[in-house]
């Protein structure tokens, strides 16, 4: 699994796919006795401001937006294949804010069986919770992420040390700097994924249709669609391929949720470590193709 073509809807692009399964969630999020236009919650913090939440819901608006105008300007700077990473840094924060929401308006339904009561502040950690770093779930699903790309990458790719130059979003670099930033670009990128997606698909679609589809079903339909989120081009064999194996990749954290009481740090934490090791697997030994889409020159 190249990580640059599975690395999932929020860390791969802000397109028709990703915005098609935001939507599919915003309208399956419970609704509370007062009536309410779901409109509202493709804004970005609007549900905290319907909750009443004014300082919340402004903090991720003013975040999204930020993020959002960084996007925007990268977009002008950006080669074709570059992935903009700021833009999908707001993504992924419109997708925590819608969660944090969903979470709440749950607890005012007073319906929690399938609902973390972790908040935010608290599952923003998971991934560096020591409980988390030496699970041993945790620790197999980031083997599995170097496993997995070692073995698809083979050998005979110009590796890490014949790098000569790195350029990503119109701006060039040696290969020590030029590492340093791909790593401050897809550290943060796998932080999200990890956070949002499992907000996403577990937090979200997973429990909600264990509700109406029974444990298996909802799994099984969950994992699903987060496997063909990673489709990003309909007539490639290997965007199906890497459907594949992103849907028993949502199996396994989809399992894991509901077989730690419904929380969600431990899928979190498994996510970002995957997605650290797999994108430092493919960078090193065959950064031509990185996930980031960076631009590399050789030394021969």
């Amino acid at each position: 699994m190249r990580v640059r073509r599975t690395s999932g809807i929020l860390t791969g692009s802000a397109g028709p796919a990703s915005l098609a399964v935001l939507a599919l969630v915003l309208f399956l999020i419970p609704r509370p006795a007062r009536a309410w236009s779901p409109w509202l919650w493709f804004l970005p913090g609007g549900g905290q401001f319907y909750l009443g939440q004014d300082s919340a819901g402004a903090a991720y608006l003013a975040g999204t937006c930020l993020l959002g105008g960084w996007g925007a300007w990268t977009e002008t700077r950006r080669t074709s294949g570059e992935m903009n990473a700021p833009l999908v840094y707001a993504q992924q924060l419109y997708v925590v804010s819608v969660y944090s929401a969903h979470r709440d308006v749950q607890f005012i339904l007073d319906d929690r069986d399938r609902t973390d009561p972790a908040k935010i502040g608290t599952l923003s950690l998971a991934p560096f919770r020591v409980k988390y770093v030496l699970n041993p779930w945790v620790i197999g699903f980031a083997a599995a992420g170097y496993a997995v790309n070692r073995a698809l990458i083979g050998r005979g790719k110009a590796g890490f040390s014949r790098i000569r130059t790195v350029n990503y979003l119109g701006s060039g670099y040696n290969r020590d700097t030029g590492s340093a930033v791909y790593a401050l670009y897809w550290i943060p990128l796998s932080y999200g994924a990890g956070e949002a997606e499992e907000m996403l698909f577990r937090g979200m679609l997973q429990s909600s249709w264990e509700g109406s589809l029974g444990t298996a079903g909802g799994l099984l339909a969950a994992s699903t669609v987060f496997g063909l989120a990673h489709v990003n081009r309909l007539r490639s064999e290997e965007s199906w391929e890497s459907a594949g194996m992103a849907a028993l990749a949502g199996l396994f954290l989809g399992w894991r949720y509901q077989n730690t009481g419904y929380r969600l740090g431990e899928p979190i934490a498994a996510h970002f470590w995957f997605d650290v090791a797999a994108g430092a697997t493919a960078f090193l030994l065959d950064p031509a193709d990185n996930p980031l889409g960076a631009r590399i020159g050789f030394s021969f």
